[in-house]
């Protein structure tokens, strides 16, 4: 008799006898990590201690089996964590025992796939004691977490009713959110400090609503979609996640248009954009535009590069311009950032010190090309987005996206509470938060929960009192900085940008050397409209963010008025209707900074205290992701943080589920 035959009469018995014993074993997901669920379910009379091995489809008795997965004295319903051996076999089955040592149960035959799936993205790591859990690029092992809790009955019950609090509303608050809710959490509920959704994601509206459109992004303002390298075309994949949740928003919210999200192109360059500097203009009154600059360099007043600035120049585009990276970045930045921190200069090198130590820059041209003490990460990841071929942004304003959740979390959103104090309590294992209504009260206000994400800026929780914590989780609260950024928006009459002998139709191309200005942006949305609209005539940060803070709010609008004036004409005087908006991110209470910006050696070092749970504690946000200053830096850290409790209560279909949904479906398997 052929082995296939012999194989399918295996089966067939099994399957029989399976059906006749009061336990009944199953999986409902593929095995193809070292972790996975086993469903059991008794018959109504069973009444035993049970014990739930993994071996041959013929064991006879327990202590032949392969391996025990666990044992339980619950007879009802229940789902078991299956940590799986690195040595275990393929089609063997799953047994269940009573305390005589008596078959009660077992399962069809399990077939196993995990050497032979090699996912490229945040699972290609392979799940090793050696490696820990492994964060640097592909996501973390949950089977460590579990074994060392060692969960095995989880009744899904109770781990699906656990009261969970979500500190913040910001994208990474709200993302948190949607990830437990839709993996079933009854009792997830979300407290925000000030009164709005949406954290750093803020469109201001100078006049009327969102499709006036005579409004500006004080906060992120676009999303790469596409770039091409190597004569290819990529999608920019850690960005798709933005689109992913507005598709996934909209059929939530059943397309209403009150709460939908809809694209449009961002026009991020433009070669019309001015060229403004030393005073230059043409005889038009205007400055040249890029493009004329660039055709007529003697148009305007420009100091020539210096031979040892030139070669310094060519060894950087050389490094940073390294098309199979970038386009590796493109398809795969988690995979990338581990391979950068894996032996591509990683995270031991600043900027100033690897031009200075390895391209044996002087320090005055390594100072000309603004080096930083930060990681050359940064800049490898910003190339790739910035050299987009292709980009979006919402139609309306990005604030479209937090409104899309307000259906699904009103109910369960506390605003206005600022919490200040975090306490753990051993006995009952639960965290407490501590607020007060005003900061004049002098008694703090009280709730426990069973498990709290904190989903704010670390500038905002290091002024928290916290619980003792491990040194480094403590060390990245403390001293991971923040940059700050200010942004002025100014509305004008009429878009008589749009107007000109060469239009300026969107971008962020025009630029000026007058100090303080930094970028600035032209409207994307509603090209050749008429009607009132805002140009974001001021966008700086690091150090000219500082700066502006020691200057009133008048007075950095006056002057950014003035220098709108001088690069466009009278005219930007003339149209100017009075209303602007200027925002400082490191002014905001609430969020204290604009994002992230880790100093050398701080990614390797922190990203992993972030994938671990300290006392039903878990934080996620953008500082906490693989880049920094993007929306779809926040979203990947709210899902990360949603399966990290997931697995934390053994919830590992679910967390699978959700992993299946957010992230597999664009990276390459």
């Amino acid at each position: 008799m052929s082995k296939p035959v012999l194989a399918l009469l295996a089966y067939q018995a099994v399957s029989a006898l399976g059906s006749t014993l009061p336990v009944r074993l199953e999986t409902r997901s593929e095995i193809n990590s070292r972790l996975a669920n086993i469903h059991v379910s008794f018959d109504s009379r069973f009444r035993d201690v049970v014990t739930y091995t993994y071996g041959s489809c013929d064991d006879l008795r327990r202590h032949e089996a392969h391996h025990v997965i666990g044992q339980s004295a619950d007879t009802k319903d229940l789902r078991l964590v299956w940590t799986l051996p690195e040595n275990v076999r393929s089609h063997g089955c799953i047994s269940a025992w009573d305390s005589q040592g008596f078959l009660v149960g077992r399962s069809k035959p399990q077939p196993i796939r995990r050497r032979n799936l090699k996912k490229r993205g945040p699972y290609s790591i392979q799940m090793t004691n050696e490696n820990g859990i492994e964060t640097l690029g592909p996501w973390f092992n949950g089977v460590e977490l579990l074994e060392s809790k060692n969960v095995y009955a989880v009744d899904v019950e109770a781990a699906k009713s656990k009261e969970v609090a979500i500190v913040g509303a910001g994208m990474a608050g709200l993302m948190t959110y949607l990830v437990l809710h839709q993996a079933g959490m009854k009792n997830v509920s979300i407290i925000e400090a000030s009164q709005r959704l949406g954290g750093r994601v803020h469109t201001e509206y100078l006049s009327g609503g969102p499709f006036d459109y005579s409004y500006q992004e004080m906060g992120p303002m676009r999303f790469p979609e596409t770039v091409e390298y190597l004569n290819q075309t990529y999608n920019i994949t850690d960005h798709q996640l933005v689109f992913q949740l507005a598709g996934e928003m909209n059929r939530l919210n059943h397309h209403d248009s009150n709460f939908s999200i809809e694209f449009i192109p961002w026009i991020q360059s433009n070669s019309n954009g001015l060229y403004y500097r030393n005073g230059f203009k043409l005889d038009t009154g205007l400055p040249p535009t890029v493009s004329q600059n660039s055709q007529n360099r003697s148009s305007s007043s420009s100091s020539p590069m210096s031979p040892s600035r030139e070669e310094l120049s060519e060894r950087l585009d050389a490094f940073l311009s390294n098309e199979t990276f970038l386009a590796e970045i493109a398809t795969n930045m988690y995979q990338a950032h581990r391979d950068w921190l894996g032996g591509m200069g990683g995270d031991t090198w600043s900027e100033f010190a690897y031009m200075v130590n390895y391209l044996n820059a002087t320090l005055e041209d390594a100072d000309a090309f603004g080096a930083t003490d930060s990681s050359f990460w940064t800049d490898l990841y910003d190339t790739v987005y910035f050299s987009a071929a292709t980009w979006k942004t919402i139609d309306g304003g990005l604030n479209r996206l937090p409104l899309s959740f307000h259906p699904m979390v009103d109910n369960v959103t506390t605003m206005d509470r600022k919490i200040e104090r975090v306490q753990w309590h051993e006995d009952s294992e639960r965290v407490n938060l501590q607020w007060k209504d005003s900061y004049t009260d002098r008694s703090y206000q009280n709730a426990s929960y069973d498990y709290a994400v904190f989903a704010l800026p670390f500038s905002i929780m290091k002024k928290f009192r916290m619980p003792s914590m491990p040194p480094l989780i403590s060390s990245a609260i403390q001293n991971q900085p923040m940059t700050g950024a200010c942004k002025v928006a100014l509305e004008y009459e009429t878009r008589f940008w749009e107007h000109y002998e060469n239009p300026i139709f969107g971008g962020c191309s025009t630029s000026t050397d007058a100090p303080g200005i930094g970028s600035i942006c032209y409207p994307s949305y509603c090209l050749n409209c008429t009607g009132p609209a805002t140009i974001l005539a001021s966008y700086v940060w690091d150090d000219w963010a500082t700066r502006w803070l020691s200057v009133s709010e008048e007075e950095h609008v006056q002057y950014v008025l003035d220098a709108m004036a001088e690069i466009h004409g009278q005219v930007a005087n003339d149209q100017y209707t009075g209303r602007y908006n200027r925002r400082c991110w490191t002014l905001d209470e609430y969020e204290g900074g604009s994002w992230a910006n880790p100093s050398i050696g701080q990614h390797q070092l922190y990203i992993p205290e972030y994938f671990k749970t300290y006392n039903n504690m878990i934080f996620v946000g953008e500082q906490t992701s693989y880049t920094h200053g993007w929306v779809s830096s926040a979203l990947e850290s709210g899902i990360r943080g949603g399966v990290q409790l997931l697995l934390e209560l053994g919830l590992v279909d679910e967390a699978k589920a959700t992993v299946e949904k957010w992230m597999a479906r664009w990276i390459e398997i």
